[in-house]
């Protein structure tokens, strides 16, 4: 239940059991992330991880705004995103389709509150059905209606880039439904590291 849950949260959605082991190097690809990567999980109500890429902020903040490119890193290994219709501008609304690796297809939809480019993007993210009607989140009846995601992009030196990656509850929420969402912080951790090393072999196919 709990790996359910965790594919299902990170991006909105999910976590995945499953490891790509086509890269030979994957391993040290993996220590890599984590060295590279820092996240903040105390500070209750609201999850914050950052990660630093060698890539100038346009390329990175494209990656969020062009529909072909955000689906094929956000998410976990083996799930499969796909939007359905994509108006990508400010006050503009996405919805998405995913399959994960348990061969189950779920719906969410982004709603785009902030658009700068090349510095913040801001969005409400929440799951709907195939239609885009809004649902409870399908793995869990106390996970928040509704998240506000805040991604951030500092140049921090020559061709490196710090993105930062905040996520807290948009909704009014009740105190169980805090509660699940603090507790799924360290799964949180695990499908952000999982969509970053996805961006790190986009970027190195660049190169």
């Amino acid at each position: 239940m709990r790996q359910t849950l965790g594919i299902l949260i990170l991006t909105i959605v999910s976590l995945s059991a499953c490891k790509n082991k086509e890269d030979k190097n994957s391993g040290q690809n993996n220590q890599n992330i984590k060295m590279k990567t820092k996240e903040i999980e105390n500070l209750e109500d609201i999850f914050i991880i950052s990660h630093t890429f060698e890539t100038d902020k346009k390329t990175l903040f494209n990656m969020w705004i062009d529909p072909e490119t955000y689906t094929s890193w956000m998410g976990p290994t083996g799930a499969e995103m796909s939007f359905l219709n994509s108006d990508i501008k400010e006050n503009g609304t996405a919805l998405w389709q995913m399959t994960t690796p348990d061969q189950l297809t779920k719906y969410g939809k982004l709603h785009y509150k902030t658009i700068n480019p090349n510095e913040q993007l801001v969005y409400v993210q929440s799951f709907s059905d195939k239609d885009g009607n809004f649902i409870k989140a399908p793995f869990s009846e106390t996970y928040p209606d509704s998240l506000l995601l805040t991604a951030d992009f500092v140049q921090e030196a020559e061709n490196k880039v710090k993105m930062t990656v905040k996520w807290e509850i948009f909704s009014e929420s009740t105190e169980i439904e805090r509660k699940t969402f603090n507790e799924m912080k360290p799964y949180m951790v695990k499908g952000w590291n999982e969509s970053f090393e996805k961006i790190e072999k986009l970027l190195n196919k660049k190169k």
